[in-house]
C-alpha cells in the first residue's frame, strides 16, 4: 500500500490532547510575539519612509528641547525655494489623568492644511460635513474661533477621548501653564484621518497664535520661541539647497539651527533608541528558536509512542514515504495551527497594542507581509520539527516496530 492514514494524524492529536493543545499554544505565544516584534520595526520604518522628502524640519543646533526665535519664522519662509512655512509648538497638555497622553501641537493654520494635504483628510467638519466640503468648512472654522482644534479618528473613536465636532476640551498645561491654573479649551472643529504612515491619528492640532497671544498677554506661562519649523520645498527645488540656505542665514545665531529632510528628522528619532531592528530581531529569532525544541520534542515523543503502530502500518504495507509523511503531517499541523492562531492574535490586538504604546508608537500596525512571514515561519517550524520522526518512521523495520512497547 503507497497511500496515506492521514485520519491517523487527527486521531493522534485528539488522543493526546493536553500535549497537543500545550504545544499548540508555546507556537501561538511565539508567533504571537514574533508578530509584535517585527511590527514595531516595520512601524519605524514606515514612519521613516512615508515621510516627505521635500519638506524640511529645522530645529536649534543644541537640542529638540531649545526653542527658536519666533522671528525665524519670516526668515525662513522667505528662504529661496520656500513654498509654506509652519510652526510646530510642542504643547504637552493633560486630558484629565497624565496616562491620557496624546500629542498636541500648535501649527499655522493658514498653511497648515495646504502643507499636509497628502497627508491627512477631513472626515467630519462642524456642521457634519464629509469629503471635499469638509475641509473647508474646517479652514472657516478655524479663521473664526481662536480656540479652534482638529483631531485624529483615534482621539474620536477612543473610550478615553471620545471626542466629537463641537466639544469643548480642557487641557491641563504643563509645558504652558495658564497664570490663574486654569485649564486651556480647545473646540474640536473637524476630525482627520491619516493618509499616510507617518502620519498618527492620536494628534491634536490647534492655532499657534492662540498659544502666542495668550502668552503675550501674560495669561499663560513657558517658552515663548518655537520649536520646530516645518518648510515645503517647491517644485522643481533642490531641497538640499534649501537646507543649507535656511542653516547659512543663522550660523551666527542668535540661536544656531539644524535643518533636515523631514525623511532624516524621523530617521533620527529612531536612531535615539539605538540598533532597534537588531535588538527585536535577535529576541524574535530566539523566541523561534526556542519553540522549534518544543514542537522538535513534541514529534520525538510522538514517534516514540507510536513505534507499534508504524511496525503494524508497515506490515500492512504502507511504504517508508508514506509514514515520513504522516509524521511530517502531524508536526506541520501543530505548528500551523499555532502560527495562524499566533498571527491572528497579533492582528486582533494591534489596536489595543498601538492604544498601549501610546505616543511611543503611535502609528504601530500589523502588516500583511507580517502575517505572512510568520506563516511561512509556522510552516518552517513544521517541517524541521518533522524531519527527525519521519527519518526514524520511515528507516524503522517492521520486526523492530512491532517488538517495541512504545
Amino acid at each position: 500500500m503507497s497511500g496515506t492514514p492521514w485520519l491517523l494524524v487527527v486521531r493522534h492529536l485528539r488522543a493526546h490532547w493536553l500535549r497537543t493543545t500545550l504545544t499548540v499554544s508555546s507556537v501561538v505565544v511565539a508567533i504571537f510575539l514574533f508578530c509584535t516584534l517585527v511590527s514595531v520595526v516595520t512601524s519605524l520604518e514606515a514612519a521613516v519612509t512615508g515621510s516627505a522628502t521635500n519638506r524640511v524640519m529645522t530645529q536649534s543646533a543644541v537640542s529638540l528641547f531649545v526653542s527658536l526665535p519666533r522671528d525665524y519664522h519670516s526668515r525662513i519662509a522667505a528662504v529661496d525655494g520656500a513654498e509654506a512655512t509652519t510652526r510646530f509648538q510642542w504643547f504637552g497638555g493633560i486630558y484629565q489623568d497624565p496616562s491620557n497622553f496624546f500629542a498636541q501641537f500648535g501649527v499655522d493654520h493658514e498653511v497648515f492644511f495646504d502643507m499636509y494635504a497628502k497627508e491627512f483628510e477631513i472626515v467630519a467638519g462642524p456642521g457634519g460635513e464629509t469629503g471635499p466640503e469638509a475641509l473647508e468648512a474646517v479652514r472657516r472654522a478655524m479663521e473664526s474661533e481662536r480656540r479652534a482644534a482638529i483631531i485624529g479618528t483615534a482621539l474620536a473613536r477612543e473610550p478615553e477621548f471620545g471626542w466629537q465636532v463641537g466639544d469643548t476640551v480642557p487641557l491641563l498645561g504643563t509645558v504652558f501653564p495658564k497664570a490663574d491654573g486654569s485649564a486651556w479649551e480647545f473646540v474640536i472643529v473637524g476630525v482627520y484621518r491619516p493618509l499616510k504612515p507617518n502620519f498618527d491619528d492620536r494628534t491634536l492640532f490647534f492655532r499657534y497664535d492662540y498659544l502666542q497671544e495668550t502668552l503675550d498677554a501674560g495669561g499663560a506661562l513657558g517658552p515663548s520661541g518655537v520649536g520646530v519649523f516645518a518648510t515645503n520645498v517647491a517644485p522643481g527645488q533642490d531641497p538640499a539647497a534649501v537646507i543649507a540656505a535656511i542653516d547659512r542665514q543663522f550660523e551666527n545665531g542668535p540661536q544656531v539651527t539644524m535643518s533636515s529632510t523631514e525623511a532624516a528628522f524621523q530617521a533620527a528619532f529612531v536612531s535615539m533608541l539605538g540598533n532597534l531592528p537588531f535588538f527585536v530581531g535577535t529576541i524574535g529569532g530566539a523566541v523561534v528558536f526556542a519553540v522549534i525544541f518544543s514542537v522538535v520534542n513534541t514529534m520525538l515523543m510522538s514517534a516514540r509512542q507510536r513505534l507499534h503502530e508504524i511496525g503494524i502500518l508497515k506490515a500492512l504495507g504502507y511504504s517508508d514515504a508514506a509514514l515520513g509523511r504522516l509524521m511530517l503531517a502531524e508536526s506541520l499541523a501543530l505548528s500551523v495551527a499555532g502560527g495562524g492562531l499566533g498571527a491572528l492574535l497579533a492582528r486582533a490586538l494591534s489596536e489595543p497594542m498601538r492604544r498601549g504604546l501610546g505616543a511611543f508608537l503611535p502609528i504601530y500596525a500589523v502588516e500583511g507581509r507580517t502575517l505572512l512571514l510568520a506563516l511561512a515561519i509556522s510552516v518552517l517550524i513544521g517541517l524541521v520539527a518533522g524531519v527527525a520522526p519521519a527519518l526514524m518512521a520511515a528507516r524503522l523495520r517492521p520486526v523492530q516496530a512491532l517488538k517495541s512497547e512504545g
